[in-house]
Order: C-alpha cells, then structure tokens, then sequence
C-alpha cells in the first residue's frame, strides 16, 4: 500500500487476535509477545525461539492471552537474515512488536487461513495511534513471517531496519508495527471498521 493513503484521514491499521484476549486487551491494551511474558510472568527465553504452534498464558489476576505461532524457523530464516544478525536476536525483536495490517482483506486472510481458531480483527484509525505520539513503524514486506517461497539467494534480508517510521517511508507497506504495544481505551471497532 502507498505509505501516503495510511495518512489520510480514514485510513486504518487491522490486527487479528484471538477472541479471548479482548477482555485482556480491555484492561491492558494491545501488547507485544515480550510485554505478555512479562505480565504473566512467563519465561522470557522463550522469545528468541520459534513458536510452531499457539501459546496460552493463564495468569490468576490477568486472565489469558494467546501468543500466535510464528513462521520464523530456523531453516528458513537463518539463511534470510542480513549478516551480523542471529535468530535469535531477530525473533527477540519480532516478538517486542505489534504488528498491523494496512489492509483488511489481509487481516481477514490470516483469519480465514487458521479458521478453527476463534479470531477476530480488530481495527483502528491510523490518525489515533499517530495521535498518541506512538512512533508507528513501517516494512515494504512482511518481515515477521518467513517462507521458503523465494530462493535466500534472491530474498530480501531480514533485519529490525527494515522497519522505518512510517511518516516519510517511500516505499510501498506490507505491514505496520507499534514497539511494545498500545494503551487501553483506544476505538478499536471488530470486523473492518
């Protein structure tokens, strides 16, 4: 997507979660894997690994939130990393993200893509999350997901640099990402606003 119509009045960003977490997203806003771990007291090693498949955290006081698989596996995202980056290193800095989608068809294709999962997509005026002073990162591909579908020879090479403040990006977006999360309170409508 142009970088220019995501700042236009209107525009909106689309995040897919899992319907039980919008009580959790309520009381604490939206928060990244690392913010969740932490919260619930889990173990922060676990982010510098891959998640082959869902995680739930329960926590006594917070209730329960789900950490998405992700498509980070060694394999595949050793050889498509920019030089002086491990992997763990970069799923460390996948997982301190939110990530967006500039498009809703996008979103509702992750959601229809795992659809014996209870998911919803959330949406919200990219004018609120630039409102907040949140510095809203931008990526001209989908850098936290990695496929074998391009040759590592010829794929472009994953690194947090990829990800530029979105005000002043030139190239077309794949997806959009806030560092750390989001507050509560926020104008979140489901479905495609």
């Amino acid at each position: 997507m142009n970088p220019r119509a995501l700042l236009r009045p209107g525009a909106r960003l689309y995040h897919v979660t899992d319907a039980a977490s919008l009580p959790l997203i309520e009381r604490h806003g939206l928060m990244s894997a690392e913010r969740l771990i932490a919260l619930f007291g889990a173990d922060p090693a676990q982010l510098g690994d891959n998640r082959d498949a869902y995680v739930t955290l329960e926590h006594p006081l917070h209730g329960t939130a789900t950490l998405r698989r992700q498509w980070l596996r060694e394999a595949s995202l050793a050889p498509r990393l920019a030089p002086g980056i491990t992997t763990g290193e970069y799923r460390r800095y996948i997982n301190s993200q939110v990530y967006f989608w500039p498009h809703q068809a996008r979103a509702a294709a992750l959601e229809r893509f795992e659809a014996s999962r209870r998911q919803v997509v959330l949406s919200l005026p990219v004018e609120t999350v630039l409102a907040l002073g949140v510095t809203l990162l931008a990526s001209p591909i989908n850098a936290g997901g990695v496929f074998d579908r391009q040759p590592p020879a010829t794929a472009r090479r994953r690194h947090p640099g990829l990800y530029r403040p979105l005000v002043g990006m030139a190239e077309p977006v794949a997806e959009l990402a806030v560092s750390a999360g989001l507050p509560p309170g926020l104008p979140w409508s489901i479905g495609d606003g």
